[in-house]
């Protein structure tokens, strides 16, 4: 080995070190890959190279081992093969099949456009013949946040009077799923109908008594159930057909479907998606980057042009592991 060529240990720090920097936690998987540097060094005693006998090695079942556990294992060694070739060294890349990739266990309903203006038409039709106490007013609203700030319905319905900022055109979640505050920017048309609605909702009894925005005949927040309801009410004024139970569309794949357009208008302007992800993490309130590869992916599915540009150039970014 040359004085200055990198060992295969410091080749690992750097695919850890990278998996972080686009923001992974990559604790789990750093500790299998130290696992992995101590075999490589008995083998091929830490040469800059990922050679068949380590892998084959590796790729073992043990017999205290099931399946997935051994599947977690290979996953992490694929993932360092794949960065190694990536970076021009002499690496063996494990087959996928023998790593499968284990993604979410449902597939949400990516909603085209036609269909989002088809729902938007169908809650107001609805909301103008009475869902609740003014919810022509309220609902109409809600789901145009829902579909074009990708928020989840609960904090959105627990939006309180002073967190929407109509002047600088912003609104702020505070009752998230992780207790994490996030300011989401508003379109000008959403902008026009909270002005309106500001206007209009001096007609609440009791309104300047509580806090919420958005809120009941109780002055409380609606509760998700309701907006569940108008929703599935909403499919079928829309025509858009519902599998049943557990097969959606579900309410929250219209946060999914946000993600996946805001994907698509990255990769077809030819944004680089490296740096990109993690603003998409951050302002979805995700804890880490699973999520946002997941959308990466559904974004190639959706949209079939897109699946060379994805693959080639951002197939490294999507984890192989389970232990993102």
């Amino acid at each position: 080995m040359k004085k200055n060529e990198k060992t295969f240990t410091d080749i690992v720090e750097d695919y850890i070190k990278e998996k972080r920097t686009i923001g992974y936690n990559f604790e789990k998987a750093a500790h299998v890959l130290r696992r992995i540097i101590r075999l490589q060094n008995d083998i091929d005693h830490d040469f800059p190279i990922l050679s068949e006998e380590v892998a084959n090695r590796w790729i073992e079942k043990t017999p205290w081992e099931n399946d997935t556990n051994r599947s977690q294992r290979v996953s992490v060694l694929r993932g360092l093969g794949a960065y190694m070739a990536r970076m021009g060294y002499n690496a063996i890349v494990i087959p996928r099949r023998l790593a499968p990739y284990r993604d979410y266990p449902y597939t949400p309903y990516i909603f085209s456009k036609q269909e989002l203006g088809l729902m938007l038409r169908a809650i107001d039709r609805l909301c103008e013949n009475g869902i609740s106490r003014h919810s022509d007013l309220i609902f109409p609203i809600v789901f145009r946040i829902l579909i074009g700030c990708g928020t989840r319905i609960t904090e959105t319905l627990h939006i309180e009077k002073d967190d929407i900022d109509l002047e600088n055109e912003t609104l702020i979640l505070r009752h998230t799923k992780d207790a994490k505050e996030r300011i989401i920017p508003m379109a000008l048309s959403l902008v026009k109908r909270c002005r309106l609605y500001q206007t209009k909702r001096q007609l609440f009894r009791d309104f300047d008594s509580t806090p919420w925005f958005f809120p009941n005949r109780h002055g409380l927040p609606y509760s998700s159930g309701t907006a569940y309801s108008l929703f599935r009410r909403a499919l079928s004024v829309a025509g858009i057909s519902h599998g049943g139970k557990g097969k959606g569309p579900r309410l929250h794949d219209l946060r999914h479907t946000y993600a996946v357009r805001v994907l698509n208008k990255w990769v077809q302007a030819g944004n680089n998606l490296t740096t990109a992800l993690p603003y998409l993490a951050i302002y979805m309130g995700h804890q880490g980057l699973k999520a946002s590869q997941h959308y990466l992916r559904l974004t190639a599915t959706m949209f079939p042009e897109l699946i060379q540009t994805v693959e080639k150039e951002y197939g490294w970014i999507i984890p192989e592991g389970y232990y993102e």
